[in-house]
């Protein structure tokens, strides 16, 4: 009898497992046309698309498997240090074919939180959409770069701080150890990323509203700073011990330097006399942030700074003071940026910073330069395979979504919030607004650090394809719910 028992039972178990299945079909169906798209990207630029930051990357990795230890000053090491095998394998395709199950996975997280939330598995499922098949998210997929593993690692951080119900028998370690993970996690993207320093923000902010029995508070706080900042921290002492200073590059100045450019005006400012050859001459319609960023011939890689002071310190200073100068103008360029992110078609930006390697094309990037660094290491340059690569020219040139489908999700997501915050709610509308919260403003946040100290780059909108959509849905779901 026992076995005929037992038998019953894993008959049950599976019989249940293939009804829940069912239920999630469309969402299967997407997640395996999403992966079959995919394989064909990574045919079509075999072994992997590279961009310059590919080649620092690649070599510090490599760097690193040789024993010197230095981090970069540029770029963070994080990510270098996460191709390690790769490097040690010396398979440089494996690099996509893991990011590209990094895009899945971060769509499997997307889906399954709002599941847990009790959202219809048809809105989920369309919430993955953006990740699955936006053309942004395939071809940085593709490269050799840190950007997927970011927002994997930050979407994973959210979607654990989230995940937990409160229960009335719920254990201390139970109550933080959520907290700990997504500080970790966010840690950890920081050293691949540093602009998601402020991610930290929306989630002490979704502690600081959601900690019940209050008592817990300062646990919670202290669980997710504290783990936030054991990355943060170590990588910051590799660095001072790499270059000296606690930073997370040397080139902070550089970049706001090339921030500035676009408007800076010396006119009434009072220099120092050696930060004066700094101060752009060209009218500003004709200024171009990249120029002014890269350009040998820039101001800032041009002028010779004073005995005693470094390069990188002197254009800080300069860029500080036109800050102070001109705020308003500051205030304008970075509300350009930050809106263009929601424009219709994705163009050159407000700098004119050409966004053509971020579009499938008949042919790679022409960068001499970078494919003999790779090839120093060992690595081939990309090559093309026509047939593949028109059929996803002309994807990417029809399918995407259009930045005002994301304003109109952002839009709904702090919609979501007002409405839930003045009608009374069961603890499930508040489960519900608190995690809309954390993405609507996490959706936010996360792109205000690129738009007020870098020039506008589509890659720096690669967070809203998966914090947006959540915030959208849960909008959607705190609006739709019937008042208590």
């Amino acid at each position: 009898m026992d076995g005929l028992d037992r038998g019953a039972d894993d008959l049950s178990i599976t019989v249940r497992t293939s009804r829940r299945l069912q239920g999630h079909w469309l969402f299967a169906t997407l997640l395996i046309l999403g992966a079959a798209l995919r394989a064909v990207v990574l045919v079509a630029y075999h072994p992997a698309l590279i961009f310059p930051d590919s080649v620092r990357y690649l070599q510090y990795a490599h760097n690193f498997t040789v024993g010197q230890w230095s981090a970069d000053a540029l770029r963070q090491s994080g990510y270098s240090v996460l191709i390690i095998p790769v490097m040690l394998l010396h398979d440089l395709w494996i690099i996509p074919l893991a990011q590209h199950l990094a895009g899945l996975a971060t769509a499997v997280l997307v889906y399954a939180v709002l599941i847990r939330f009790g959202i219809r598995t048809w809105l989920a499922a369309v919430a993955s959409v953006p990740l699955l098949f936006d053309p942004l998210q395939l071809v940085l997929e593709q490269y050799v770069l840190a950007d997927v593993w970011t927002v994997f690692l930050v979407v994973a951080a959210l979607v654990i701080l989230v995940w937990r119900r409160e229960r009335p028998a719920e254990t201390p370690k139970e109550s933080w150890l959520p907290a700990a993970a997504c500080g970790l996690l966010l840690g950890l993207a920081v050293t691949f990323r540093d602009e998601v320093l402020i991610m930290i923000v929306p989630a002490a902010l979704y502690v600081l509203v959601t900690a019940r029995p209050r008592r817990r508070l300062l646990t919670r706080l202290a669980a997710l700073t504290g783990c936030f900042l054991i990355p943060v921290i170590g990588y910051l002492g590799w660095f001072d011990a790499s270059h000296g200073e606690w930073n997370f590059t040397t080139f902070s100045g550089a970049f706001l330097y090339g921030r500035v450019a676009d408007f800076a005006s010396c006119q009434g400012l009072n220099l120092p006399a050696y930060e004066k050859p700094l101060c752009p001459t060209q009218p500003t319609a004709l200024r171009n942030a990249d120029f002014y960023t890269w350009n040998p011939q820039s101001p800032q890689w041009t002028f010779q700074p004073p005995a005693g002071m470094s390069r990188d310190a002197v254009v800080r200073d300069f860029s500080l003071r036109i800050l102070r100068h001109q705020p308003l103008a500051y205030a304008d360029a970075a509300a350009r940026d930050f809106l263009y992110g929601f424009s219709p078609v994705r163009g050159a930006g407000p700098e004119k910073y050409s966004p053509t390697y971020l579009q499938f094309r008949t042919y790679t990037r022409p960068d001499r330069q970078a494919y003999a660094s790779i090839a120093a290491l060992g690595y081939q340059a990309p090559a093309v395979r026509p047939g593949l690569a028109t059929f996803l020219t002309d994807y990417g040139r029809w399918f995407y979504v259009p930045g005002p489908v994301f304003a109109a999700g952002l839009v709904l997501g702090l919609g979501g919030l007002v409405v839930s915050q003045v009608r009374r709610s069961t603890s499930k509308d508040r489960r519900i607004r608190d995690a809309g919260l954390l993405f609507t403003a996490s959706a936010v946040l996360v792109l205000i650090p690129p738009a007020a100290f870098a020039t506008f780059d589509w890659r720096y909108q690669l967070p809203q394809l998966s914090l947006i959509p959540v915030a959208a849905v849960l909008g959607v779901a705190a609006i739709g719910r019937r008042p208590a």
